[in-house]
């Protein structure tokens, strides 16, 4: 079984793929002025790589994440920082700071959980 995992965000696009719990594939795209539009290129990438996403599990995250039809669930970016830090680091609290091209967070996680995070309005 294949897991895609797609975060649009407002400058680029990052994709990763896993096969049961291997990392297959990994990139990074410009998401340029429709996420619509990168939502395709992605699609059209991963059917070059040979990946079904009829077959795969999809979830997607990030400024574009609505713009992925495919995915059969979204996650908002601050709850994947959460599980995505606690499985790489497996620390019990982790702060995680997220400098994006719209905004930048700092985020407070424990045990894979949210508890806390702030966040700018101006993207300078």
């Amino acid at each position: 079984m294949y897991y895609v995992g797609i975060d649009i965000g407002s400058t680029a696009s990052k994709v990763s793929v896993f096969h049961d719990d291997e990392l297959k594939l990994n990139f990074v795209m410009p998401t340029g002025w429709s996420s619509v539009e990168s939502s395709n290129r992605i699609r059209e990438r991963l059917k070059d790589e040979g990946i079904d996403i009829e077959e795969a599990k999809v979830v997607a995250t990030g400024y574009g994440r609505v713009s992925v039809p495919y995915a059969h669930k979204t996650i908002t970016e601050i709850t994947c920082h959460g599980k995505g830090a606690y499985y790489l680091t497996g620390s019990d609290l982790t702060t995680v700071v997220d400098i994006g091209g719209q905004d930048t967070k700092v985020i407070t996680i424990e045990e894979g959980n949210v508890t806390n995070f702030i966040m700018n309005d101006k993207c300078a």
